[in-house]
C-alpha cells in the first residue's frame, strides 16, 4: 500500500505546500483508504483541539462510506502536504444535487501546528479555503456555507438562558468558550438572525470576515451525561411512546418522512440562503440505508397519538463509542407547548441506556434563537460546552 508520511504536528515553518485531492486519486482502493486516513487524521487534530472531545471527528470508515453511499450529495476533499512531506491542512467540500442547488458547504481543517506563527497558519487557512471555493466554483455554485468553532461568545447579545449553566457550574474548567461583556463600541457582529454576535477580536471571526463571509447564526453545542439524565418519558395518558432501532417500521415511515419535512420547514436558520428540504418515504429509506452501510446505529423514540406520529427525535452513534449525536427533534406545531419535545427526549434517553449500555455522552447543537428548545435540553440535563457560528459567501457578489 501506498504511504505518506504519517501526520506530524511539530517541525519546520510552512514554505510551500501542495494539494493531494481526492478527484486525482487513481482508482485504487489503497489509495482511496490512505487519502481518508490522512484526511480523518487531521479532522481528529482540529476537533481536538477545538472542542476537546476526538469522538466527534469522523472517521475514515465512516466518510468513504457515507461518500459511497449518499447520493444526495457529491463530496470532494484535498489534503495539504509541506516541503517535508507533512499532512499540514484540508478541505472538505460537500454539493447537495436533489435540494439547494445553488449551494455547497466547506470544511477547512487546520490543525495547531508547533513552529509556525499565528501569521503564517492565518495564511494557510486563506489558502486553503481559497483552494476549495476554487472547487465550489467548479461546481458552479454561488452560495457557500461554513461551521467555525468560537473562542469568545458576547454575553450581552444572547438571552440569559443559553448561557445556562455556566456560571458556577461544576462544568466550567471544561467549557471551550470565554464569554465577553462590554464590549467596545463596534467590537461585535451582530449574526443575521438577529440574536448573537461574534467578537472582532476572535481569531476565526477575522479570518472569515477577512474572506468575505458574514455570520448568519450562533449555535450552542451542548452535551448531556447520560448517567444525570432520568425518567421514562411517559408523554401523557392519552399518548405512547413507541420506540425503534435504525429503520423505521413500515406503518410509521410515512409519518416519520412527514415529521422530517416538519422539522425542515419550522428549524430556524438565521435567514441563512438555502431552502428546506422535502422528504419522502424514499428519502428516509436512503439517509437509513446510508447510516446502516457506514455502521452507524439510529435509535429513534416517538410519540403517538392513536395511529398518528406526533412527535419525534433520532440519536445516532457508532457502535462502541461512548458519544452519541442527538440529530433530529420535531413536535408537529398544533401540539407544541404540551412538552412533548421533552417526553421524548427522556423516552430516547431510557431507550438508548436499554440497548447501547456503552453510551455515555450525547451532544447535540441548537440555534441560539431557539429559546425553546434550548431550555427543553436544559432542564433534560444538558449543558453548554461551546459555541459555533455559521458563517455565508455568496460567491455572485
Amino acid at each position: 500500500m501506498r504511504r505518506w508520511p504519517s501526520p506530524s504536528y511539530t517541525g519546520t515553518v510552512i514554505d510551500t505546500v501542495s494539494m493531494r485531492r481526492s478527484r486525482d486519486l487513481p482508482d485504487d482502493e489503497d489509495a482511496d483508504v490512505d487519502f481518508h486516513e490522512r484526511l480523518a487524521a487531521l479532522e481528529l487534530a482540529v476537533v481536538s483541539d477545538r472542542l476537546g472531545i476526538p469522538e466527534l471527528a469522523t472517521t475514515a470508515e465512516r466518510r468513504r462510506s457515507e461518500w459511497e453511499h449518499d447520493a444526495t450529495h457529491v463530496r470532494e476533499a484535498a489534503v495539504a502536504v509541506d516541503a517535508t512531506g507533512r499532512d499540514v491542512g484540508a478541505w472538505v467540500v460537500d454539493v447537495p444535487v436533489r435540494d439547494n442547488l445553488d449551494t455547497a458547504d466547506v470544511q477547512v481543517l487546520d490543525p495547531p501546528l508547533s513552529a509556525v506563527t499565528d501569521s503564517e497558519a492565518d495564511d494557510l487557512h486563506a489558502a486553503l479555503l481559497a483552494d476549495a471555493l476554487a472547487t465550489v466554483r467548479r461546481h458552479g455554485r454561488h452560495v457557500v456555507f461554513t461551521h467555525e468553532v468560537l473562542k469568545e461568545v458576547v454575553g450581552e447579545s444572547l438571552p440569559p438562558h443559553v448561557l445556562e449553566p455556566v456560571a458556577g457550574g461544576p462544568a466550567d474548567a471544561d467549557l471551550r468558550f470565554a464569554v465577553v461583556w462590554d464590549l467596545p463600541a463596534g467590537s461585535a457582529i451582530p449574526a443575521r438572525s438577529g440574536s448573537g454576535a461574534v467578537s472582532r477580536s476572535d481569531r476565526s471571526v477575522r479570518r472569515m470576515t477577512a474572506a468575505g463571509f458574514v455570520p448568519v447564526q450562533l449555535e450552542r453545542f451542548s452535551v448531556l451525561d447520560l448517567i444525570d439524565s432520568g425518567g421514562t418519558g411517559d408523554p401523557h395518558p392519552s399518548l405512547r411512546s413507541v420506540s425503534w432501532v435504525d429503520d423505521a417500521p413500515v406503518e410509521w415511515a410515512a409519518q416519520l418522512a412527514d415529521l422530517y419535512s416538519v422539522f425542515e420547514a419550522t428549524v430556524p436558520t438565521g435567514g441563512a440562503s438555502f431552502d428546506p428540504e422535502v422528504w419522502d418515504v424514499a428519502r428516509l429509506r436512503a439517509v437509513e440505508a446510508t447510516a446502516r452501510a457506514a455502521g452507524v446505529v439510529r435509535v429513534v423514540s416517538a410519540v403517538a397519538e392513536g395511529p398518528r406520529l406526533l412527535a419525534f427525535t433520532v440519536f445516532e452513534q457508532t457502535p462502541g463509542s461512548p458519544l452519541v449525536f442527538q440529530e433530529h427533534t420535531v413536535v408537529r406545531p398544533e401540539v407544541r407547548g404540551l412538552g412533548l419535545a421533552a417526553a421524548v427526549k427522556r423516552a430516547n434517553a431510557a431507550h438508548l441506556r436499554a440497548v447501547s449500555p456503552d453510551a455515555v455522552t450525547v451532544c447535540t447543537w441548537n440555534a441560539v434563537e431557539n429559546p425553546a428548545m434550548i431550555a427543553v435540553n436544559t432542564a433534560a440535563g444538558f449543558r453548554p460546552w461551546a459555541f459555533t457560528v455559521l458563517w455565508e459567501l455568496r460567491l455572485d457578489r
